[in-house]
């Protein structure tokens, strides 16, 4: 898988599992969707920069 996609598919996960906890817990805000996708979007940056590393060396 591409690092685009790889970036991608963690920002979307993230932003799925979020909003399902949103509707679980009922929420009027989506704070759930927001945090998903944060650490959706931390979890592929670090995702990208490790596999970056391993290709230099």
């Amino acid at each position: 898988m591409g690092l685009g996609a790889t970036l991608g598919a963690s920002i979307g996960l993230g932003a799925i599992g979020g909003r399902k906890l949103d509707d679980h817990l009922n929420l009027e805000k989506p704070l759930g969707t927001a945090c998903g996708a944060l650490l959706g979007l931390a979890l592929g940056m670090w995702t990208v920069v490790k596999s970056l590393r391993k290709q230099e060396g």
